[in-house]
C-alpha cells in the first residue's frame, strides 16, 4: 500500500472513532436524563446536601477545584470523571 492509501486509512479510523465516541456522549447524556427523572419521580434522596452543597461552593470560590472534587467523590463515592462534570457545573 502506498504512503497516501495508510494515511488516508488512518485519518478515516480516526473520524470513525470520533464519530462514535460522540453517539455514545450522547446516549449517556440520554440515559443520564432517564434516570434523573426516574430518580425524581420515585424520590430518591440528593446525596448532595445543602451543608455539602455550601462546602463545595465555598471550596469552588476559593479555588480550590481538586479538594472540591475530593469531598464530593469522599460524599458521594461518584467517580473522578462525573465529580468534576459536577464541579465544573457549580462552577458555571
Amino acid at each position: 500500500m502506498s504512503e497516501l492509501a495508510m494515511w488516508l486509512l488512518m485519518v478515516g479510523v480516526v473520524l470513525l472513532l470520533m464519530s462514535k465516541i460522540s453517539q455514545l456522549k450522547e446516549d449517556m447524556a440520554r440515559m443520564n436524563t432517564t434516570l434523573n427523572a426516574i430518580a425524581k419521580q420515585v424520590n430518591v434522596p440528593d446525596p448532595i446536601n445543602d451543608e455539602l452543597k455550601n462546602s463545595i461552593l465555598e471550596l469552588i470560590s476559593k479555588g480550590e477545584k481538586i479538594k472540591a472534587i475530593k469531598e464530593y467523590r469522599t460524599a458521594t463515592g461518584a467517580g473522578l470523571v462525573e465529580a468534576k462534570q459536577y464541579i465544573d457545573s457549580l462552577s458555571e
